[in-house]
């Protein structure tokens, strides 16, 4: 497999990956996602980097990744949707999105987030708390931000609201806070205002990008990146949602007062969106 770049005289080649991938660094096996992800956004298709996905796929899903200042598996997703932008596409086989979802799909539920099924939100989340004291509560963690998308472009219609309910109905308030700051940022793309991640604003308040998020622009047919049955049935979710209680806890309890801080105004923008009063 080669690099996403046919301009210099010859094209970097990865022979790693013919190899066992399980026994490559982490670097060794990113770079070549990288190609993918974005080879598949700025020149198509290609069946190179097609197959390669696929032969991948499976193997990264299972993989131990270190993270660094994100999480590695953030790039499968990237790939993965600019592979399958059209949810209507030609898949692999029929079960694919099912077995997508099933494994790529609850990574982010892996017992590594959830040591003793308790959240290891600085792990999770990617909450690092850096050497100026600031851990980013101000934006959706990248890898749950990932996960929600993928999550409400390839599943069912039928199954969107279920699944969405079982989402907000997980009880850890550091998960429930970054659902709601996700559900604030995704607003432009849930109620049909910009079509695609790559139009979503970056760095800023409430951002729900992750790795490579920006190179996600849909295939050239254009449509929205999500189905339009799947966006209402988030978003009536998000209407009936309870979340009064939830930033009186956050906001007056003193352990929470510096992710309080950092993510100030979230109540007021999430209340503003969704129109829902501030007692409910």
């Amino acid at each position: 497999m080669g690099e996403a770049w046919f301009m210099a005289p010859e094209r970097e080649m990865y022979p790693q990956l013919l190899g066992d991938i399980a026994t490559l660094p982490d670097d060794a096996v990113m770079q070549p996602l990288e190609e993918i992800a974005s080879g598949s956004s700025n020149f198509g298709l290609l069946a190179e980097w097609v197959e390669w996905f696929h032969y991948l796929l499976p193997q990264l899903i299972v993989r131990r990744w270190k993270p660094t200042y994100f999480q590695p598996a953030e790039r499968l997703f990237t790939a993965f949707m600019n592979q399958h932008p059209d949810v209507e596409g030609t898949l692999p086989y029929p079960e694919f999105y099912d077995d997508a979802l099933h494994t790529l799909g609850r990574y982010i539920m892996s017992p590594i987030f959830w040591p003793d099924g308790e959240l290891d939100f600085a792990n999770c989340l990617s909450k690092w708390t850096g050497p100026s004291g600031v851990a980013g509560w101000w934006r959706a963690g990248n890898l749950i931000s990932a996960s929600l998308f993928f999550s409400a472009k390839y599943l069912a219609a039928s199954n969107v609201e279920a699944w969405f309910r079982s989402v907000i109905g997980i009880s850890d308030r550091h998960w429930q806070l970054q659902v709601i700051t996700w559900l604030t940022g995704a607003n432009p793309i849930l109620t049909g205002e910009i079509n695609q991640p790559a139009e979503l604003p970056e760095n800023g308040p409430f951002d729900v990008g992750w790795d490579w998020s920006h190179a996600v622009k849909g295939s050239d047919v254009g449509g929205s990146f999500l189905p339009l049955d799947n966006r209402r049935a988030i978003v009536e979710v998000a209407h009936d949602m309870k979340v009064g209680a939830l930033f009186e806890d956050v906001w007056t309890d003193p352990t929470m007062s510096a992710i309080a801080a950092e993510a100030a105004g979230l109540p007021e923008a999430f209340l503003q969106r969704y129109q829902i009063n501030n007692g409910s």
